[in-house]
């Protein structure tokens, strides 16, 4: 009797766990594949709707940009609700499957990563639309704004569209310093907790977690003087 229970036992902690695989490998796929259905981002289009709310000299954004704004905070949000479940699944997998703890866990920091990079596009949607300004060639009224943004930023006064971008930067930045500061803190509880029996477990994730800190130093930095690294992030420009 007590074997036919710990076998009964036994094949549904298989069951479970041969569900929670399945249930990320699914979640995986999905944070690819999910956001995309959403439409198209038309980034293309961003250039030509960032000048024209320039040129407006409003801090609201005009329809045009306001649409594409809407956009990237629908598409990082769908990512953070894909991410955040598929970290919990992974963390119950590192949980479940001991032999396998160290392989799941460095997927489960994976996933944590891309989570903190899909919340700071949601916080900041405008923000992870700026980039595309730096990404290519740009056509005259592009390069004349450009132009005028970077005197601004070099001599005051700013207009109030620069204040907005550089508010997004700077949001930016500090979530991505917050959210890392949590994920350091738990790496270096998780390296103190493997200490005794897992060492080399132990300094990996000190390891982690001592990288996790420069990233949140660089950051905290950039959010107190944003506007050197935003100089440079426009720079190609």
């Amino acid at each position: 009797m007590l074997k036919a229970t710990a076998l009964s036992r036994s094949a549904a902690a298989r069951w479970w766990d041969a569900g929670l695989l399945t249930l990320a490998v699914l979640l995986a796929a999905a944070f690819f594949l999910a956001p995309p259905l959403l439409g198209p981002s038309r980034h293309n289009d961003f250039p030509r709707a960032f000048v024209a709310y320039w040129s407006s000299g409003s801090p609201d954004f005009p329809p045009d940009l306001q649409h594409l704004v809407d956009h990237q905070f629908r598409y990082h949000l769908a990512r953070v609700m894909i991410a955040l479940s598929l970290v919990a699944v992974l963390v119950a997998l590192a949980y479940r499957l001991r032999r396998f703890r160290l392989p799941t866990g460095a997927l489960a920091l994976a996933a944590a990563v891309l989570l903190i990079a899909n919340v700071q596009g949601a916080v900041s949607p405008f923000g992870t639309l700026l980039p595309i300004l730096a990404s290519g060639p740009a056509d005259a009224d592009s390069a004349a704004v450009l132009a005028q943004v970077h005197h601004q930023l070099e001599n005051d006064p700013a207009s109030p569209a620069l204040d907005v971008m550089l508010a997004e930067y700077v949001r930016w930045h500090v979530v991505k310093a917050v959210l890392v500061g949590l994920l350091a803190t738990v790496l270096v509880g998780l390296s103190v907790v493997a200490w005794r029996r897992r060492r080399l477990v132990s300094l990996l994730t000190g390891v982690t977690a001592a990288a996790a800190l420069v990233v949140v130093a660089a950051n905290v930095t950039t959010a107190a003087n944003p506007i050197p690294p935003f100089l440079l992030l426009l720079q190609s420009s």
